[in-house]
């Protein structure tokens, strides 16, 4: 398996024609997932005892910090240290003003581990407004009907818009003869996971909805759109 990774434009140079690398992980596991792989078919090891042996060593290392010492596996080396400064040399410490810090690094198995894996380049989607849902207040509906003039919620990511920017907003594309309607009135809530505004006055029929917005680190309107259809009754 290798890293898959996909370019996105550098905004951290001077440079306009600098690129970064951002991996695209193909999937993230837990603790729980962890052990599942430990004892598959053919292993002599359950897992309660992994859970067992790994909450042990973890109670283990968890003393040997508080007591104020270092431990180095070949996994990771943590100690701690402390963060702040000390005003004069009989300064003592104060939660105020410093802070005791975990620092954890890479072990030799792990640094090591950093040959093997190969870097494979991948094409990356562009990020857009993602809509999960309209709620209308008036029908007490989800993705189903429009109340012209009620108020109305949308939920999802990356909604935030700027409502000054007649190219940004939510939009109503009537799927008859494609007019749009844009909600002019300045939304009640506009936050990039929620938007709570008055429904403009829409002619009765079917609607697609968009959100257009200029995410953070872009310049050009980005587009998502909510995947039912609303109707408007007659």
């Amino acid at each position: 398996m290798s890293l898959e990774y996909y370019l996105i434009p550098n905004n951290m140079t001077d440079n306009p024609d600098d690129y970064r690398a951002v991996s695209r992980n193909s999937k993230s596991y837990n603790l729980e997932d962890v052990f599942k792989n430990m004892t598959r078919e053919g292993s002599t090891v359950t897992t309660a005892e992994a859970m067992a042996v790994f909450e042990e060593i973890t109670r283990g290392i968890i003393g040997m910090l508080e007591e104020g010492h270092a431990i180095n596996t070949p996994l990771f080396n943590i100690s701690s240290s402390i963060t702040g400064v000390f005003e004069e040399e009989e300064d003592r410490f104060d939660p105020n003003r410093h802070q005791v810090q975990i620092n954890l690094n890479s072990g030799v198995r792990l640094k090591d581990l950093s040959n093997t894996i190969t870097p494979e380049r991948v094409e990356g989607s562009s990020p857009v407004p993602t809509l999960k849902y309209l709620q209308d207040n008036i029908s007490g509906t989800q993705n189903e009907l429009l109340t012209p003039g009620g108020g109305a919620r949308i939920r999802g990511a990356r909604l935030k818009y700027d409502h000054e920017d007649s190219q940004q907003g939510i939009f109503f594309i009537h799927t008859g003869d494609q007019t749009e309607h844009r909600v002019d009135f300045e939304p009640l809530r506009n936050m990039p996971q929620d938007l709570i505004f008055t429904l403009p006055d829409l002619p009765a029929g079917e609607y697609e909805m968009e959100v257009r917005c200029v995410l953070k680190s872009t310049s050009d309107i980005r587009t998502g759109s909510l995947p039912d259809l609303l109707t408007v009754e007659p």
